[in-house]
């Protein structure tokens, strides 16, 4: 009976040396984690290279004997020559794998034509015709980032928005036989400027260089829808023709380009 008292007072006697030894042993703290604060401005700036494209489109007559308008033709080829485009945007992002941007753009072509004359009746007779043409897009796109293999973000999107197409005077060749010849007839046609609407589609991947500063490099097809092309020239004119003789049908720019994008965190 000794002994157990003796063993409950022994124990009794190590709480309050338990106690202090769990004061003396802090809590480990719990680390709330922060959100990633993904929100935020950017600038971007690019060049591409333009591959060669072609369209169609068609052209009114006008009957310099009767003072009327003929039919509507179709012009069977408006190519537009390989060439390249400068761009620059502002953007900002919205969540990690979301972004979008507003972008200005430009492209520089040379424009090449050919069409067979109207009631040629299989004589050979065609149109041989070039011109410049400068276009401006402005376009508000919307990006979708994947997850990215450490430094490289691939990303796809998609704009929409307006073009301004802008064509040169026009050298109008009609060849009866032989292109080149000097006793061809050479007319020259006032070239029209036009608002149109435009969307793309995009693709590509972002490298990152730095912390803000990453390397974009990319694939982007725009659809330019149709419009005014060129008037009539002097001859038609003097003899009454007056408005839009040509237009086109639309076209498509298929660009590859690589730029920055400085992002502010």
């Amino acid at each position: 009976m000794n002994r157990l008292v003796v063993a409950v007072l022994a124990g009794a006697s190590l709480f309050p040396i338990a106690a202090k030894a769990a004061d003396i042993i802090e809590p480990i703290p719990v680390v709330e984690e922060t959100p990633a604060d993904y929100s935020g401005w950017y600038i971007r700036a690019d060049a591409g290279y333009v591959f060669s494209s072609e369209t169609d489109g068609s052209f009114r007559y006008f009957d310099a004997y009767s003072g009327n308008y003929g039919d509507e033709f179709r012009y069977s080829s408006i190519e537009l020559k390989d060439s390249y485009s400068l761009g620059a945007g502002v953007g900002y992002r919205w969540a990690e794998h979301f972004r979008t941007d507003l972008a200005i753009d430009y492209y520089d072509f040379d424009v090449k034509g050919r069409s067979d004359c109207p009631y040629s009746g299989g004589s050979g007779c065609r149109f041989n015709d070039s011109s410049k043409a400068d276009l401006w897009t402005v376009m508000a796109n919307a990006y979708v980032d994947l997850p990215y293999f450490g430094p490289i973000t691939p990303y796809f999107g998609a704009g929409i928005g307006f073009a301004n197409v802008s064509y040169g005077d026009m050298r109008n060749e009609i060849c009866s036989t032989t292109c080149g010849d000097p006793n061809n007839y050479l007319g020259v046609h006032e070239g029209e400027d036009s608002w149109r609407f435009a969307n793309s589609l995009m693709a590509g991947a972002s490298i990152d260089l730095t912390h803000s500063l990453a390397l974009d490099v990319g694939y982007r097809w725009t659809h330019v829808y149709e419009g005014k092309a060129f008037a009539f020239d002097a001859q038609d004119r003097a003899a009454g023709a007056s408005g839009i003789q040509g237009r086109d049908n639309g076209f498509d720019i298929h660009a590859v380009r690589a730029g920055l994008r400085y992002s502010f965190f």
